[in-house]
């Protein structure tokens, strides 16, 4: 029988599993849409009015963008994890963070303002070619294909925070006390999979105006930084993979 608490976790663990996929799914549109014809071809404003205009819409990107990343890191801080100890959410950590994260999210894709004129680093048009339509909606599929297999292969259900749960309804130890200590100190330092993937869905554009230009670049920066891993991460990848290939060469015989 379910106790109160865990009625709550198993809520909000079900509210961070809709709302990651659903802003994750809203973002992969937002990045992936192709960009029409511009009104402007200028990289950058000519006259005093026209970077007033630009910047106007550039300033308030910059407060959802900032937004994002301080919670994203903020709730990753022990302090936090201690408030959520204290009122007894312990088991809803992971979900509290995906939901705030998502929300995060889904306000910077609603707020998110253009330049009227539309200033663009580079544009080429894919709307008189079929072949790069494809090739640039084709690429962002692939590598949203790479970030889901890539959260699958982290444990996605812990990510989630529906393992958390389910762990303790079942009277278990909390899900990362059975991976192996390198594993948990890998997973603190990186549990977003694939950087290169993600970079190219924020960069592959027909049209890089000047707000995704600084969308891009600080989340490109932000992952860079915060994706910390080490020599030891590394190790352990390849031996994890010597670990795989020998597995198969056992099944194969």
């Amino acid at each position: 029988m379910f106790s109160f608490k865990q009625l709550v976790c198993f809520v909000l663990s079900l509210l961070s599993f809709m709302s990651v996929f659903y802003s994750v799914g809203k973002l992969g549109i937002f990045l992936a849409t192709p960009s029409r014809t511009p009104s402007s071809t200028q990289a950058f404003p000519s006259n005093r009015t026209e970077a007033r205009a630009a910047l106007f819409p550039l300033f308030f990107n910059t407060i959802w963008v900032v937004l994002f990343v301080l919670q994203h890191s903020a709730m990753r801080a022990d302090v936090v994890k201690r408030v959520w100890r204290a009122i007894g959410l312990e088991l809803a950590e992971r979900s509290l963070y995906n939901i705030a994260s998502s929300y995060c999210l889904l306000l910077l894709l609603k707020n998110w303002k253009s330049s009227p004129t539309q200033y663009q680093l580079w544009f080429f048009d894919v709307e008189q070619n079929k072949t790069l339509w494809w090739l640039m909606v084709g690429s962002h599929v692939l590598c949203w294909i790479v970030v889901y297999g890539g959260s699958l292969m982290v444990d996605l259900p812990e990510l989630i925070g529906l393992k958390h749960v389910y762990y303790d309804i079942n009277d278990l130890a909390p899900p990362m006390s059975y991976k192996s200590r390198d594993l948990q100190d890998y997973y603190k330092r990186y549990r977003h999979p694939s950087f290169v993937a993600l970079s190219v869905v924020l960069w592959f554009t027909n049209g890089m105006s000047v707000d995704r230009f600084l969308l891009a670049i600080v989340w490109s920066v932000y992952m860079y930084l915060a994706w910390n891993t080490t020599k030891a991460d590394l190790q352990y990848h390849q031996l994890q993979l010597e670990r795989k290939r020998a597995e198969l060469v056992r099944v194969t015989k």
